[in-house]
């Protein structure tokens, strides 16, 4: 039983736009991807900013049953899904299907006690590449593809699932969006660890070659920060080099010490600032917080990793 956390790009996107270098062996396949269109299936209907694409994809994979559910849109996931066939994609469809294949003891499709955590930014052309990937590791099977609109939402049960992630900001070219993006994260860390049904036993593996590449040091760092709240846990990080079909790189990832990070982050207040302690040893000075003047003010990183450690106040961060 493992947790498999893999960041998104678009790169499915691409391959699903052009489908014939990765499925040259399948001219038929590459025929019904060219006429079904599955990497337009927003931009058909008008949907081009991430907050309506992502209320279409919270409709379309409702439960079936649910007064959220959308038949029209749930009926057309179906039918694309069963003309252009995930469970045949070849790995090299996308860095991530292709990171997940070359990892020891992983592949598709995902195992029925494992659980995947699909990180994407909150664009259409992001949800869209997520979505597909998140099927594909479902070998096809919908019904066991999941949708968060956002990561501080409770997860349940997601044994099995295949769970795509939108993340507010995680895309974003400034300060403020990563601060949102982190904070996120690192409630969903969170919400992972306690949520019903994942053991303090069952490992993480983090798949880091798709998705925002600015993003890559602040999801290493969350694999980080998982593995120091439980030591006995084992939390692993991989990278796959573009140029070569060998196996996966594994990134070699830190234990901080728990209680240190507590202390450190501790005492933050709204607006992420606090007093200089001259005293304090400031371990984590320019990865979680920078001096200003007298007062302390936290990054990006060191919000997320806060809400991961669950030291948030209520209303911290706007």
């Amino acid at each position: 039983m493992t947790v498999h956390v893999i960041s998104v790009g678009v790169s499915l996107r691409d391959s699903l736009a052009d489908p014939l270098k990765p499925l040259a062996s399948r001219p038929a396949l590459v025929s019904e991807i060219r006429d079904a269109g599955p990497d337009r299936l927003l931009a058909e209907q008008g949907i081009s900013d991430g907050s309506a694409a992502s209320v279409w994809l919270s409709r379309a994979l409702a439960a079936s049953g649910s007064p959220e559910r959308d038949d029209i849109g749930a009926d057309r996931l179906a039918g694309l899904s069963a003309h252009i066939r995930p469970d045949l994609w070849p790995d090299d469809m996308s860095a991530e299907l292709g990171t997940f294949a070359r990892v020891p003891d992983v592949g598709r499709p995902l195992g029925r006690k494992d659980i995947a955590i699909l990180v994407s930014s909150d664009t259409a052309d992001g949800l869209v590449a997520g979505l597909w990937n998140a099927v594909a590791l479902a070998g096809g099977d919908l019904g066991r593809v999941r949708y968060l609109a956002v990561p501080e939402e409770p997860p349940g049960d997601l044994r099995g699932q295949a769970v795509l992630v939108r993340v507010p900001g995680l895309d974003a070219g400034d300060e403020q969006g990563f601060r949102e993006a982190m904070r996120g994260l690192g409630l969903l860390g969170h919400n992972l660890l306690g949520a019903n049904g994942i053991s303090p036993e069952e490992p993480f593996c983090f798949y880091l070659s798709g998705g925002f590449k600015a993003a890559i040091p602040y999801l290493i760092g969350l694999a980080e920060g998982l593995r120091s709240l439980d030591p006995k846990r084992d939390v692993s990080a991989y990278v796959l080099h573009e140029a070569t079909k060998s196996a996966a790189i594994r990134l070699p990832l830190r234990r901080l010490i728990a209680k240190r990070v507590k202390q450190e982050l501790d005492g933050f207040d709204k607006a992420g600032r606090k007093a200089v302690d001259g005293n304090a040893l400031a371990l984590l000075e320019g990865y979680c917080y920078e001096r200003d003047g007298q007062t302390w003010q936290l990054t990006a990183f060191g919000e997320g990793l806060r809400a991961l450690f669950g030291l948030l106040q209520e209303g911290f961060g706007g």
